[in-house]
């Protein structure tokens, strides 16, 4: 394989100013675009009999992370990339497909140095890649007044490390985001939607901001000792997939709870070829209602200065993956708003986690954490931190009717609690336990969902033997029935 090297260092650096997300949860990541203009030349196949590789260094010299944004590509139809990480060795494969579902644009590579190859395929004319722009990080995270006191409640931050990977860290903002059982992901409103200055007059303009260059990355390692955020490797990074389908609410700072909620959709890795919810799994969501005396937790990916870090004002914990447990208060219900209140630490950052009903079961979701107002520094616990309810009815409709499709019955044996009498309806918030019980109440021509699971059937059950079609569908994983 003959190999070409080129190492290109580019000389100017523009700092951009970051968004602010206006909100009680959020965490900006610190970053700023470095411009680039590199060409790679370009190669032909044809006539070769095996591929060749043209190989080149691009270096922001002294950055903690980088991520490039490519220009005008050419990977035909076999040719492709292959992106490391001079610092970590990691890698990134990425083939035409790969180049659209990425937006154009690589995975988030820890350190200041990539070594792209382009390997051009046999029989492949014109093969050339241009990088336009590199997002990069910026050393430490936050001032001394990030942390943000009233989500704490109480005097001690006590939430400890958690390695459920059910959740990741959505970016380019500094928000959590989770996958649900029909292959869906949920966060916050505001964390798609931005409030420019938190209190209004400027709020949000119901334009979606995020796009298809945001992504969620899993399996996030620690941060550095001043709270510079370390990316996961980019076979745990997940592009947004149809940015247009998006659906959320979000109505602004200090414009009244219960109005902040977004379900959106994840692609292929590119690199693994993966469903992040078959390789990490998924929460469930029910929209029973918890009792007082209930257990509540919330993971996800909060910002901490507590202690503040060796060389900076955060630390190694600052948004990686925390969780943290504690009784819940009530439910609010103002018109079509409704909402939980809970008293769990959290902090910037963990806008969008899950509200997990800790108590049944520590699989089920009832909401999206939103808003902090808890506690002050005195150690009294004077209120409580508050997130959307999956009661609020658009919301409801905005999961139950995430694609494939709209009118799905859904299965599941996971036992679901019971609200107000109601424990299956078919609906994904208290679906039908069993197979059976599926297949009779899907209409004609529905949909069957089957979550992840082994299903056994009793008695005879002959899908279609009353000339109704249905179409059986497993949202994620695999689904056994014997």
């Amino acid at each position: 394989m003959k190999e070409l090297m080129n190492t290109l260092v580019p000389a100017m650096l523009l700092v951009c100013g970051l968004t602010t997300v206006g909100s009680a949860q959020p965490a900006p990541i610190e970053q700023y675009e470095e411009p680039f203009d590199f060409f790679s030349g370009m190669f032909s196949g044809v006539g070769e009999t095996e591929p060749f590789s043209v190989i080149d260094q691009l270096v922001v010299d002294g950055v903690p992370w980088m991520r490039l944004y490519f220009g005008e590509t050419n990977l035909g139809a076999n040719s492709y990339l292959v992106v490391n990480s001079d610092l970590e060795g990691t890698v990134q494969t990425i083939d035409a497909a790969a180049l659209k579902s990425w937006s154009y644009a690589t995975a988030a590579f820890n350190g200041d140095s990539l070594t792209i190859e382009l390997v051009v395929a046999p029989g492949d004319a014109d093969i050339f890649y241009s990088v336009e722009t590199a997002v990069v990080g910026d050393w430490g995270q936050g001032d001394s007044k990030s942390q943000q006191i009233k989500s704490i409640c109480g005097t001690t931050d006590n939430r400890v490390a958690s390695n459920d990977n059910r959740g990741g860290r959505l970016r380019t903002v500094g928000c959590t985001a989770w996958l649900i059982q029909n292959d869906a992901v949920l966060t916050a409103g505001h964390c798609v939607d931005l409030d420019p200055d938190r209190s209004g007059p400027l709020l949000p303009d119901g334009v979606l901001d995020m796009t298809a260059n945001w992504w969620v990355e899993f399996n996030v390692p620690a941060s550095l000792a001043n709270g510079t955020i370390v990316n996961s490797a980019p076979a745990d990074q997940y592009p947004i997939a149809n940015v247009n389908s998006t659906q959320w609410r979000f109505d602004g700072e200090g414009q009244g709870l219960g109005k902040d909620w977004a379900v959106f959709a994840l692609g292929d890795n590119g690199t693994t070829g993966t469903d992040p919810h078959i390789r990490f799994g998924f929460w469930r969501v029910s929209d029973a209602n918890p009792a007082g005396s209930n257990t509540m937790r919330i993971t996800g990916f909060g910002s901490d200065n507590l202690p503040p870090g060796s060389t900076g004002n955060r630390n190694a914990q600052n948004q990686t993956n925390q969780t943290h447990t504690g009784p819940y208060v009530e439910q609010v219900v103002s018109g079509a708003d409704i909402w939980h209140r809970y008293q769990v630490d959290t902090t910037g950052g963990n806008s969008g986690s899950p509200i997990i009903w800790q108590t049944p079961s520590p699989d089920i979701t009832v909401g999206i954490h939103t808003n902090a107002g808890c506690g002050g520094t005195d150690g009294s616990i004077s209120g409580a931190n508050s997130g959307t309810s999956f009661e609020v009815n658009a919301l409801e409709t905005a999961i139950a009717t995430f694609p494939p499709g709209t009118g799905e019955e859904y299965v599941d044996t996971f036992n679901y609690p019971a609200d107000g009498g109601i424990t299956e309806n078919g609906t994904i918030f208290h679906p039908w336990n069993s197979i059976a019980e599926g297949v009779a109440a899907a209409p004609d021509n529905g949909v069957l969902s089957v979550v992840e699971g082994t299903y056994v059937l009793t008695g005879q059950v002959i899908i279609g033997a009353d000339g109704r079609g249905l179409t059986l569908h497993a949202p994620v994983g695999t689904v056994t029935i014997r």
